[in-house]
């Protein structure tokens, strides 16, 4: 059977954390789904009934909603609250949710006595003037930056 999550690095705090991998059902769920249905159909009616379709395909859909939420609700790091997915889709509505919480941190004091500080694993970044003058006339390439 395949692994359900994973142990990541957050791409904005540098700190372990676990993601969940699984994106949507898979053979083993429908099988599941399909014995859960066998089970409400023989103690619904006490025999065999083409009703059982209809529980396999709810069953299915429950499935399948409850393994998307777990796996969105597993990307957002629990550190820094950095939403890969989000940045993808709105870069600035994530900067602000990973400024409210590093402000939000800074001012309950809650990091000092945590083993994983988001403070002491976020980058610095230095741009001196020549560089930003440069920058700004040379055209950005992504795979540069990543």
């Amino acid at each position: 059977m395949k692994k359900i999550s994973q142990k990541i690095f957050c791409a904005f705090c540098r700190l372990e954390r676990t993601v969940s991998i699984k994106r949507s059902v898979d053979w083993t769920n429908g099988l599941l789904a399909f014995l859960a249905s066998l089970v409400v159909m023989y103690s619904a009616w006490g025999r065999f009934d083409a009703r059982v379709v209809i529980f396999f395909v709810l069953f299915l859909g429950i499935a399948e909603i409850f393994i998307r939420i777990r796996w969105r609700v597993s990307l957002p790091c629990p550190h820094c609250d950095f939403d890969p997915l989000l940045y993808k889709t709105d870069r600035g509505l994530a900067v602000k949710r990973v400024q409210h919480r590093l402000d939000f941190l800074r001012h309950s004091g809650q990091h000092l006595l945590k083993q994983n500080n988001p403070f002491l694993h976020i980058p610095i970044v230095r741009v001196n003037s020549e560089t930003k003058k440069r920058d700004l006339q040379q055209p950005r390439y992504l795979s540069r930056e990543v």
